[in-house]
């Protein structure tokens, strides 16, 4: 990925998230981006990226052979916004993960949208449980059938998400 590409993902993320949180969500998705594991999805409108959606690993220590990821962040541009730039990037990436053999993927995030594509409530932990203050926000996704059930235990994501603040629902409402 050349650097003006990378840097329209960056101001995707810094526009969508607006002043409180876009700076920071900008800086998570470059570390996210030097990943190589991290699989980025973008919907271009008249040539220009107008949303972009990241899935990183996410283990289940106790499980490892179960293939998951982490959907996050996810953001689509506010000129963009109520356009189907959202589900169109939604759309894409469940394509693109089925066809890669992952079981299911996990989100912590707006528990009136990412429903719409299927996604449920989950118990599973978070890395950080005792901070899920919303728990309707923490939702899964399974591609293969009984894949979720046997997993337990403590979680773990790539290191640019293993800080506790990002998992931390209180401050959302």
């Amino acid at each position: 990925m050349n650097r003006s590409e990378t840097d329209a993902i960056l101001n995707v993320h810094r526009l969508a998230f607006g002043e409180a949180e876009g700076e920071e969500i900008a800086q998570l998705a470059e570390d996210l981006l030097e990943h190589p594991e991290t699989i980025s999805i973008s919907v271009r409108r008249e040539g220009q990226i107008a949303g972009n959606v990241m899935f990183t690993p996410f283990v289940f220590e106790d499980h490892p052979d179960v293939k998951c990821y982490l959907l996050a962040p996810c953001g689509v541009s506010p000129e963009h916004q109520g356009l189907g730039v959202g589900r169109e990037m939604m759309e894409t990436s469940i394509n693109h993960l089925r066809s890669i053999g992952t079981d299911a993927v996990f989100v912590l995030g707006v528990p009136t949208f990412y429903p719409l594509f299927g996604f449920v409530p989950t118990d599973k932990e978070t890395p950080y449980p005792n901070l899920l203050t919303i728990p309707e926000a923490w939702m899964v996704l399974e591609f293969t059938a009984r894949s979720v059930e046997k997993l337990g235990g403590k979680t773990r994501s790539i290191a640019p998400f293993m800080h506790a603040h990002l998992w931390d629902t209180s401050q959302h409402g």
